[in-house]
């Protein structure tokens, strides 16, 4: 499909076309005089910022200002007013700086970070640059969508909502020609075109529907840390992606492999602090002196110190990845300086860098066998601009043995300083990752002892930001502390009983969404063995639960009754995959649940005129012939 062809199969929404021609022009000269919002049109200011839904620059349903925030905005109406003022005056070139430093101050009046309401208050301001859809995973999305199904278009994802949105337009009005309040609508109802083609039934979504995952979100947000619960086969796991996906801003699961902010591991009994936290390793000292016994950051502290990372770039410090890449290049430069100096650099008067460590530079003087300079060191240095001793007590990931030894560090950071100069230094506001968010799932989370595998963490799940104390010194401190960009998303199977119950203490930090079996029959993506399903559903439902079980926590998932399309060779049908799924998987599990006690009884066969049967004499039954 052409992009030509694509826009002919979309009839405008004159309605809302109508609207936003009538309202934004009036919004931009009201904002223009910069006045206060007493004195707007009452009608205008009502439009842009009081009103709660259909707002005219998006369809888009949530994601507008609360009441309270409301109010808090006009009670700082006049930062927010200059600001407005600047881009309404400006109608010929994208202002990304004013469009951030709008960001950041109603950041401070919402309790949530109330994005698709603030690109949608900026967006009304410039409508020959941003485009109508405010919901920046909306716009990715649509991004994404016309790479893939239009053959003349091609846009590269900034991860930047107003880079992208503004150069969406543009390529809007190159191809099409015309007048921006002739294609305003358009960008949405394509989107809006593409969700069309692949619809599928409100059964189908189950606990995949957009309403039900952003209600998770919300939790999330809030929580921080969730667990999804429920028997197996209910597609935890798969749902704890979607989260990740929407988090994260990506278009779909694919996009999770080998993302850097993103991760999945899967828990087990003896999963322990040094397998999660931080633990010691061994490592050959790299002066040759044996085997030295170092703590170093295991799969959550080196989330945690990624995800702090990038939480600084929102501060507007230089991005930590390009700064990584070029302390590579710089010690390049530096080896080829020892190299060309019998191996020794002057750094003051009496200090020597000697040479090049594994994690460090080494220094040394005369009489004086050295120290050594760790690189992460260094990079935080030249990253916060300290130049005062005094100045790295500020930062909390900084070594507190730096404070001691800046003598020793700050001309190595001089020398770094000098070797970028010259040298482009992006930050937030040019540059930005796809996302400020890194999500960590854990599969099986209650199959691990929780309380021990944590340790201080339990403390930081709760208190966000605050940093608390590990047993293990990594980078020369011990302190941790959960950043708010990082999401927890736990899976649980309650029907598994050979591990402990997650206690109290946890159950306070997390919050839990049950994630139950559904009927998934109208799910044209699938082929669903309705007929199991519903067979195996009726064991849970007469009683032949035992009391000490809830049947909600052990009746056998949905996934168990699925055969997918691409999963059915040219040599197969629908029926052998339902066949070997349930021979194989679902009646031994069945008969396990027999023998642990959790089915009992004898069972009533309504569609055998209500023929008696011993319970795991039914459960065979239920195996499909050949």
């Amino acid at each position: 499909m052409t992009f030509t062809e694509l826009i002919n199969e979309i009839e405008i929404w004159d309605h809302w076309q109508e609207r936003y021609a009538h309202y934004v022009p009036l919004f931009i000269e009201e904002a223009g005089m910069g006045k206060q919002w007493e004195d707007w049109d009452k009608e205008v200011f009502y439009e842009f910022f009081m009103r709660s839904s259909d707002q005219c620059v998006s369809s888009l349903k949530l994601g507008y200002f609360t009441h309270e925030e409301k109010d808090l905005i006009k009670e700082n109406w006049p930062q927010l007013s200059i600001l407005l003022q600047n881009i309404a005056q400006n109608q010929q070139q994208p202002l990304f700086e004013t469009y951030y430093q709008i960001k950041d101050f109603l950041r401070t009046f919402t309790s949530n970070n109330k994005k698709a309401a603030t690109n949608r208050l900026i967006a009304s301001l410039q409508p020959e640059l941003l485009c109508t859809v405010v919901n920046e995973d909306k716009l990715r999305g649509l991004i994404y969508l016309l790479n893939k199904n239009v053959e003349d278009f091609e846009l590269k994802l900034t991860y930047d909502w107003f880079q992208d949105s503004y150069n969406l337009l543009q390529i809007f009005k190159e191809k099409l020609n015309k007048d921006v309040y002739e294609i305003v609508t358009l960008p949405w109802q394509v989107y809006d075109y593409f969700q069309e083609q692949n619809t599928t039934s409100s059964t189908e979504q189950n606990d995949m529907s957009e309403n039900k995952l952003d209600q998770q979100i919300q939790i999330l947000e809030y929580k921080k840390q969730i667990i999804l619960q429920g028997p197996p086969g209910t597609g935890k796991t798969r749902m704890a992606k979607e989260l990740a996906i929407k988090l994260l801003g990506l278009p779909s699961t694919e996009e999770l492999k080998g993302n850097p902010q993103f991760k999945l591991i899967q828990f087990h009994p003896s999963y322990a602090y040094e397998d999660f936290v931080r633990g010691i390793v061994a490592k050959p000292d790299e002066d040759g002196n044996g085997i030295i016994y170092e703590a170093e950051n295991k799969v959550l502290g080196d989330f945690i110190k990624k995800a702090c990372e990038q939480s600084q770039q929102i501060n507007g410090f230089p991005k930590t990845e390009w700064l990584n890449e070029m302390f590579e290049e710089f010690k390049t430069f530096i080896e080829e300086e020892l190299i060309a100096n019998d191996h020794k650099i002057q750094l003051t008067n009496k200090l020597f860098l000697t040479h090049i460590g594994e994690n460090s530079f080494h220094i040394s003087s005369e009489g004086w066998k050295g120290d050594r300079l760790k690189f992460s060191e260094i990079i935080k240095l030249y990253q916060y601009n300290i130049t005062q001793k005094e100045d790295t007590k500020k930062y909390d990931d900084l070594a507190k043995t730096v404070y001691h030894r800046t003598s020793y560090y700050f001309p190595v950071v001089d020398k770094f300083r000098k070797f970028l100069e010259g040298k482009s230094v992006p930050v937030h506001n040019e540059i930005q990752s796809q996302s400020q968010n890194y999500v960590l799932v854990i599969d099986e989370i209650n199959r691990a002892n929780l309380s021990s595998v944590l340790g201080e963490l339990i403390y930081a799940l709760e208190y966000r930001g605050k940093s608390v104390e590990s047993v293990y010194e990594v980078d020369g401190k011990r302190d941790l502390t959960l950043p708010p960009n990082l999401y927890i998303i736990g899976t649980m199977n309650t029907a598994d009983r050979s591990v402990g119950h997650i206690d109290y203490a946890i159950r306070r930090r997390f919050a839990f969404i049950e994630v139950l079996p559904e009927p998934l029959e109208d799910d044209d993506r699938i082929h669903f063995n309705t007929e199991g399903f519903k067979k195996v559903s009726e064991l849970f439902k007469n009683g032949n639960v035992s009391g000490e079980f809830e049947a909600k926590d052990v009746q056998l998932g949905h996934s168990y009754f699925i055969a997918k399309h691409k999963d059915i060779r040219a040599d197969q049908t629908k029926e052998d995959i339902f066949r070997m799924k349930m021979n194989y998987e679902v009646v031994p599990i069945l008969l396990e649940y027999v023998k642990d006690g959790i089915l009992i009884g004898t069972f009533e066969d309504k569609n055998d005129n209500n023929k008696e049967y011993d319970i795991k004499a039914y459960i065979n039954t239920l195996k499909i012939n050949n």
